[in-house]
């Protein structure tokens, strides 16, 4: 049986005491914060980002820097005989496109395993200890990329606190924001296959989480999913009940760390489903 590094990115918001729990290797993404740049959970961490974001900062995100990445790979190649590779959904940032290129190179084909999982924040750690058992089952990387890529499936609402974070990262105009919180319309964003997109908009927060959980729950079979609730620093305990009384089963609480709530700000609420893999 060969053995499997598995490898992520920091779109996976796992913490540095999470991935040593979980024996999963992360490069760390860059947050740039009016201007300064910061590694995510190693020079800055998620309250910190919230925080600063509240008292106005400009946050954005950046790839993980190539270089860095190789070297990453370089390390591990030396302790396994294959990396598996999970960046952050090709839907939302290009890591994937400029990691799979590199992987081709000489060095790396057969040996580096670039995924493109279409996931991302907490739903991808659910996706790694599938991945953990695949690798416990005999499973190798080409194999369970073939699977993840072609059976994984998350599906997830975000609901953003406050149109300003938005218009601050330039996503929304300043006038589209001011008309929006005028006239309290919330948008209810969509991530699925990998990207988001707007769902509808509602005009009150209450709306929009309740319309959040019923869209994730209408699904059949519901026991063929797991659930999870997220949110960045808002108290969720009454929702998350909520939502397992309309979905019918055990829901997962998490959060949502540096890189989504870069682009939708404190206080942005999800919840999402994760259909299980089968093997």
């Amino acid at each position: 049986m060969k053995k499997i590094a598995i490898m992520v990115d920091s779109g996976a918001d796992i913490t540095i005491d999470e991935a040593k729990e979980m024996g999963v290797y992360v490069i760390r993404m860059p947050i740039v914060i009016d201007g300064v740049e910061y590694i995510e959970e190693k020079e800055i961490n998620a309250s910190e980002i919230a925080k600063k974001m509240r008292d106005g900062a400009i946050v954005k995100t950046a790839q993980p820097v190539l270089g860095e990445t190789m070297k990453m790979w370089d390390q591990l190649l030396k302790e396994y005989d294959e990396v598996l590779f999970l960046p952050i959904s090709s839907g939302i940032s290009g890591t994937y496109q400029t990691s799979k290129r590199a992987s081709d190179f000489d060095e790396y084909k057969g040996r580096v395993f670039v995924v493109d999982s279409k996931f991302v924040c907490a739903p991808t750690k659910v996706l790694l200890q599938f991945i953990k058992e695949m690798i416990k089952a005999g499973y190798d990387s080409e194999q369970i990329l073939n699977k993840v890529e072609n059976e994984a499936e998350m599906f997830a609402i975000i609901v953003p606190e406050d149109l300003v974070y938005l218009k601050r990262g330039g996503r929304i105009s300043n006038a589209a924001a001011m008309l929006g919180n005028l006239l309290k319309i919330v948008p209810v964003l969509k991530v699925e296959n990998g990207a988001i997109d707007v769902q509808t908009k509602v005009r009150t927060v209450h709306k929009a989480y309740q319309v959040a959980m019923e869209t994730i729950a209408d699904v059949e079979n519901k026991d063929d999913y797991i659930w999870m609730m997220l949110s960045c620093d808002t108290d969720i305990d009454e929702y998350a009940k909520k939502f397992a009384k309309i979905c019918g089963n055990e829901v997962i609480t998490d959060s949502i760390k540096s890189v989504v709530m870069s682009h939708t700000g404190p206080g942005t609420f999800a919840c999402g489903r994760i259909k299980k893999l089968k093997f």
